[in-house]
């Protein structure tokens, strides 16, 4: 309730503070986040929840971040190694740090961020908003190694031989679930994610003008607003239950 409290006040700086003692990412989290606790709120049974995730938004949109005196433990000897760059990698290295503890995040895409870059498009997450919340966490004293892959030229092995002292794998789901039907692997059939890491690497990809996609989940919805921006002229979802069982967010599906 602090920051809440804090944030009704006009008191961002504060409102932050409190938040960062768990969560690097106020602003990245202030607009994906699926707030399944708001729909928990007592408040409920008055009027609406507790805003919960704009609040957080809004204080870290008031007031910069990455000008949050952050306190951390005299450095230790120790150094970790983190295998990528996305929110459980920037979190672990946020509190090692915290911590006195230095590491290294070994990202094998060409932009640190993970699925938080590459995963969801920048309608959604402004690209200024997760660059300056990464920030955060390199000034620090935080590296990322970006290009650099876990495989053949960089192994668990070699890291803990390497003055590591721990790895933390916090290698993300970059893989879509296969329908197993015939066709599926025809010429403009593609998983969401791959469109997706396309879109946000790319600025662009191949739309045609008209496209379906089989889903109801965010990915699905992500990917339907990111053909029409691309030119698309018919955009069509496709999911097999019933309008109330998608999964997406009731206002991403409006």
């Amino acid at each position: 309730q602090g920051y809440v409290q804090m944030v009704g006040q006009g008191k961002y700086e504060e409102a932050l503070k409190i938040i960062m003692k768990d969560l690097p990412l106020p602003g990245v989290l202030g607009r994906i986040c699926p707030h399944g606790c708001e729909d928990a709120c007592r408040r409920c049974e008055v009027d609406d929840p507790v805003a919960i995730r704009d609040l957080k938004r809004l204080a870290a949109d008031q007031f910069d971040p990455r000008d949050i005196k952050i306190e951390c433990l005299p450095p230790r000897e120790e150094k970790v190694a983190i295998i990528g760059s996305g929110p459980a990698g920037l979190s672990a290295a946020y509190h090692l740090a915290r911590k006195g503890v230095l590491s290294t995040i070994f990202e094998a895409l060409p932009e640190p961020g993970g699925m938080l870059r590459v995963g969801i498009p920048d309608h959604r997450l402004p690209r200024e908003i997760l660059d300056k919340e990464i920030d955060v966490i390199t000034n620090l004293g935080v590296e990322i190694k970006t290009d650099t892959p876990l495989g053949p030229d960089l192994s668990v092995d070699d890291l803990l031989n390497n003055d590591y002292k721990a790895v933390y794998l916090a290698l993300g789901a970059h893989k879509g679930i296969e329908l197993g039907i015939p066709g599926e692997k025809a010429r403009g059939v593609r998983q969401g994610v791959d469109f997706l890491r396309e879109v946000n690497l790319k600025g662009k990809a191949e739309v045609g003008k008209k496209v379906a996609i089989i889903g109801g989940g965010n990915v699905a919805i992500d990917v339907s607003r990111s053909a029409v921006r691309l030119g698309a002229e018919e955009v069509m979802i496709l999911y097999r239950r019933t309008r109330a069982e998608m999964p997406a967010w009731e206002e991403e599906i409006q």
